[in-house]
């Protein structure tokens, strides 16, 4: 099975690079018996065809970014918080996830991705979420140390009978947090299917689609050592197969 993963587009050197963070795809690797495909950024003659990839995939995963969806997807004006952008990349999620939803094809979002759903279902973004009184923090810690970056911060409940809560048979978890904007309208045809303790969305679930979930937190950080990400890359793998099966 072929698995599409989209890039992102960043600057390097005196050129740009199209890029997908390693750690994604080990995740893959080390959990999914797929063969990743990388999407890349539409070029400058808008030569993105996804109907070609979306042909032959049978799942997209979305994958986080150090960039953020611009306002303008959901109907805000850009301020300085909003930084930084990739627009290249809203373009070929966006296109990507409605195309996919239309077709019914199992998607995996997570962080950026988990923000590109929401929008891409006409749903809002607050870029400093940690300035809202009574939040937490949810922002990357400061540290050189990759553990403590991606280390568990907080806990998050998941309603009962709920996606989580099926999948693992319990109720809440702790996660990891590296993100400073966070959902605030929730899009249409979304499910809340985990919350932090100050009440943020931290995943969803697409009720009228087969499988879409969308992750707040980094499943594919040290996958094996918490309870969640085994059992989720299992079932996009399940669905990604039933997908394919037809």
């Amino acid at each position: 099975m072929l698995l599409g993963v989209i890039c992102n587009r960043k600057k390097h050197l005196v050129d740009e690079l199209q890029s997908v963070t390693h750690m994604y795809l080990e995740g893959v690797a080390r959990y999914m018996s797929v063969q990743p495909v990388l999407i890349p950024s539409p070029m400058s003659n808008g030569g993105y065809q996804p109907d070609l990839i979306l042909d032959r995939v049978d799942g997209i995963l979305m994958p986080g970014s150090t960039s953020n969806v611009h306002p303008s997807r959901y109907g805000m004006e850009e301020t300085q918080a909003h930084h930084p952008f990739d627009p290249a990349r809203d373009e070929v999620a966006l296109t990507t996830l409605a195309k996919a939803l239309a077709r019914d094809l199992p998607v995996l979002a997570i962080c950026r991705g988990f923000q590109e759903l929401n929008v891409a279902c006409g749903g809002t973004l607050n870029p400093t979420v940690h300035e809202v009184d009574g939040r937490l923090d949810h922002r990357m810690p400061e540290s050189d140390e990759t553990d403590v970056k991606f280390g568990v911060q907080h806990r998050v409940s998941f309603p009962k009978d709920g996606y989580f809560h099926s999948l693992l048979g319990a109720q809440e978890t702790a996660v990891n947090s590296l993100h400073w904007q966070a959902v605030e309208r929730l899009g249409d045809n979304l499910s809340v299917e985990a919350e932090a303790e100050d009440g943020t969305i931290e995943a969803v679930r697409h009720t009228k689609a087969s499988y879409c979930v969308g992750v707040q937190w980094h499943p594919e950080y040290q996958a094996g050592e918490n309870i969640i990400s085994a059992p989720l890359f299992a079932d996009f793998e399940r669905a990604m197969r039933a997908y394919a099966d037809g």
